[in-house]
């Protein structure tokens, strides 16, 4: 297949696991590394990044708080997580406060995780088509406003004015 135009950062305290996900990933998307949620933080500062990838176990903080860190700076940016761990309150939290668009339990299937990861590039794709979109209306919105106020002003200029009414006769 194709490499997609996708760029996905993997976010995990160890680095077989950032290495598993890159190997099985990189020959659909680019993918960056991260090893600390700080590390991972200043990469979405330099990059551009579509999909997140987040460990929620990590020794810092856990990965529903750094999603939930990169959703009010980088709304735009599909999140997923994962855990050998799967506690009811971390997928709630990962839900509820990071906005995750997956949750994906450890270990996984690699044909499940390259799916996974398909569905969330295909996610951002809707989401910024939907962003455009918008964008589009928006402007559209504040043109036919413009032509609304010049309408009104034209109506009270002919307000003031006495035009004779006549019919087709002239009369």
């Amino acid at each position: 297949m194709a490499k997609s135009k996708h760029c996905l950062l993997i976010v995990d305290d160890e680095p077989n696991v950032c290495d598993s996900v890159h190997d099985l990933l990189r020959r659909e998307f680019r993918v960056l590394k991260a090893h600390s949620a700080d590390e991972g933080y200043r990469l979405m500062q330099e990059e551009e990044v579509h999909i997140v990838m987040s460990d929620q176990r990590m020794p810092q903080i856990t990965g529903v708080e750094l999603l939930t860190r990169l959703k009010a700076r980088y709304p735009q940016a599909v999140r997923m997580l994962f855990t050998g761990f799967a506690d009811l309150e971390s997928v709630i939290a990962a839900i509820n406060q990071g906005h995750v668009f997956q949750f994906i339990r450890k270990p996984w299937q690699p044909e499940e995780l390259l799916e996974a990861v398909r569905q969330a590039a295909a996610e951002y794709d809707r989401l910024e088509q939907s962003a455009r979109e918008r964008d589009l209306l928006l402007n559209e919105i504040e043109g036919l406003k413009g032509r609304v106020s010049c309408l009104e002003s034209l109506v009270d200029r002919l307000k003031d004015h006495d035009v004779p009414a006549s019919g087709p006769s002239g009369e």
